[in-house]
């Protein structure tokens, strides 16, 4: 069963490389909310539509990014073990798609630890503005970690569930 999972570790490794290069824009980087202990009843901030960061990676799904949603990410520190590193997701619905309801729920693997509520809903997103969540994660071991996120989203057609993992790298130090 491992095996049928690795091509996709590698594409999401590789995802996660390509956005390690340089930028020009500003990463963002301290912009995320303080508080880590928001509750799932915070509503998720809608950035103007086609306002995704440019320096946001899209988050690797087996069922691809197809209608209704899509989902992209970016880490506002470098994720250290032993250290807080928050995450901002950014769900992007479709344009032209009503969506009624959307509940998120996040696992993480073995040497990960999250301090963000594990689900969350969200309640008659409008439009198609990218809706950010924060999530913050303390890597307890070096190496590649994983995160996963569980969206079941009601729309206009029916209700679908897309699983979207997101690949960390865990370094032993800050430098």
């Amino acid at each position: 069963m491992l095996n049928g999972f690795k091509p996709l570790f590698i594409v999401a490794l590789l995802a996660l490389l390509c956005a390690c290069g340089s930028s020009t824009a500003p990463s963002g980087a301290g912009q995320g909310r303080p508080d880590s202990q928001h509750n799932a009843s915070d509503k998720p901030r809608a950035e103007a539509p086609d306002a995704v960061d440019p320096d946001m990676v899209a988050a690797v799904s087996p069922g691809g990014s197809d209608p209704p949603i899509g989902m992209k990410f970016r880490l506002d520190t470098r994720p250290v073990v032993g250290m807080p590193a928050q995450l901002v997701l950014a769900l992007i619905p479709t344009p032209g798609v009503e969506i009624s309801h959307i509940h998120g729920s996040l696992q993480v693997a073995e040497g990960l630890q999250l301090q963000s509520p594990r689900s969350f809903d969200i309640n008659a997103p409008q439009g198609s503005a990218p809706l950010e969540q924060d999530v913050t994660v303390v890597p307890q071991r070096n190496g590649v970690l994983s995160l996963s996120a569980t969206l079941v989203i009601d729309y206009d057609n029916g209700s679908v569930a897309r699983t979207y993992v997101i690949p960390l790298i865990a370094a032993n130090n800050a430098s």
